[in-house]
């Protein structure tokens, strides 16, 4: 049985590239303008199982993500590239997974696949990312979250892009040296993630704001493997031109940074000096 779906907003060309994408994939999917949605709502629960919203619709698209929410409905938001408020907005509402255009349908069948149980915790969501410049454009704009930004920022690229390029593309740390050092690496990575097999490969970065924390959970597809090495600075690896960013993130913002999952998962802790009005 097809999985029911709402794509809410006021672009038809989006809702028509959405709907392009995802009825081949075994969605039935309606589209339904901002207006329309708040009062179907009002009416009753709307006989679908998953909401996507267009957070740049006008109408007042981020006002129905706490109804949608008591409704039960997961909701994946969509947002424009520098909208730290639509982050804000849909963290506290709980929504459950949160892309960041331009979209690549991949992206949009990944986080919809998602289970809608047990994900959606309190003002926490999930962001799936899969390639160099997800990294540079997700780290900036959740950081954003958190009183030191930029440190922040730069600490979150470290972990993300270790998801990436160790994680799911399973480049070890011999490997990498190897590109680095004969300046192919860059080349080398998207040559990578170009290939059909890495398409629909994501990592998660998931996002919970607490009224004194910010929370920031990293996971990938890979095999693993022992962080223990590379949580401290070493002298021996000094002469290397990598193996620190582990470190780095720890120095910098995340000083309880815990792996879990076998290495496959790390967890990091931005505190905050004053509670803030957040769901907790």
């Amino acid at each position: 049985m097809a999985c029911r779906i709402w794509l809410v907003g006021d672009d038809p060309r989006l809702a028509e590239q959405l709907e392009a994408w995802l009825a081949p994939a075994g969605y039935e999917c309606e589209r339904v303008r901002t207006a329309e949605a708040g009062v179907r709502l009002v009416a009753g629960r709307p006989d679908v199982e998953r909401v996507v919203v267009d957070a740049s619709s006008q109408g007042g698209a981020l006002d129905l993500l706490t109804p949608f929410r008591e409704a039960g409905l997961p909701v994946l938001l969509l947002l424009e590239a520098e909208d730290l408020l639509a982050v804000e907005t849909g963290l506290h509402a709980a929504v459950s997974g949160f892309l960041v255009k331009p979209l690549e349908p991949q992206a949009v069948l990944a986080t919809l696949a998602l289970p809608s149980k047990g994900i959606s915790v309190p003002a926490g969501g999930y962001f799936p990312f899969r390639t160099l410049e997800d990294v540079t454009g997700l780290s900036q704009l959740v950081a954003g979250l958190c009183p030191d930004a930029e440190v922040v920022q730069i600490a979150l690229s470290e972990l993300m892009l270790n998801a990436i390029e160790h994680g799911n593309l399973g480049l070890g740390f011999a490997r990498k040296g190897e590109l680095m050092n004969g300046g192919v690496w860059r080349n080398e990575v998207e040559r990578l993630l170009d290939l059909p097999e890495q398409l629909d490969r994501f990592a998660y970065l998931r996002v919970e704001c607490r009224p004194r924390e910010v929370r920031f959970l990293i996971h990938d597809q890979g095999e693993g493997f022992d962080p223990a090495p590379y949580l401290h600075l070493n002298p021996a690896r000094s002469v290397e031109p990598h193996g620190r960013g582990i470190a780095i993130a720890r120095l910098l913002a995340f000083p309880d940074l815990v792996f879990l999952d076998g290495g496959r998962c790390v967890e990091g802790i931005v505190r905050r000096l004053a509670a803030v009005g957040m769901a907790v």
